[in-house]
């Protein structure tokens, strides 16, 4: 009976995970139940069992959780500035070799350099394609 306990468990924070679309909430649970019935292949007790279904799923949620929440959501973090990424202007102040211009994207002026630095002269419609820092780099629309 208790192999099947186990396997329940599994099955259900497998699904729990499925259901929560991989954010890491019970994964951890399904790692102690594995655990746990390994321990009941070998034959140990319940409370054995129980013992390394807890110690197992504790362990692994502060062990791993952290690395895996990193390496799943990586450095990015998103900003509302980047809604401005694929935005077209157009240039309020050129962009020369030495100097950076300007554009106004919704309401706000922002220094812009060009993708290449190649220079572009005033009014000349331009898209969003990073930013770096407090400046936007462009390219000339074609």
């Amino acid at each position: 009976m208790e192999q099947w306990l186990w396997v329940i468990i599994l099955v259900g924070t497998l699904i729990v995970e499925v259901v929560t679309f991989g954010n890491l909430i019970s994964v951890w649970f399904s790692i102690g139940a594995i655990a746990a019935y390994f321990a009941f292949l070998l034959g140990l007790g319940f409370p054995v069992q129980l013992t390394v279904f807890v110690v197992v799923s504790i362990l692994s949620l502060l062990a791993v959780r952290p690395l895996a929440s990193n390496y799943f959501r990586g450095n990015i973090v998103a900003t509302n500035a980047d809604r401005i990424i694929g935005q077209h202007t157009t240039l309020v102040k050129a962009v020369k070799s030495n100097e950076w211009g300007e554009v106004n994207v919704y309401g706000t002026v922002w220094s812009v350099a060009e993708l290449n630095n190649r220079p572009l002269d005033i009014g000349t419609e331009v898209e969003v394609v990073a930013i770096e820092g407090a400046k936007l780099i462009v390219k000339k629309v074609d």
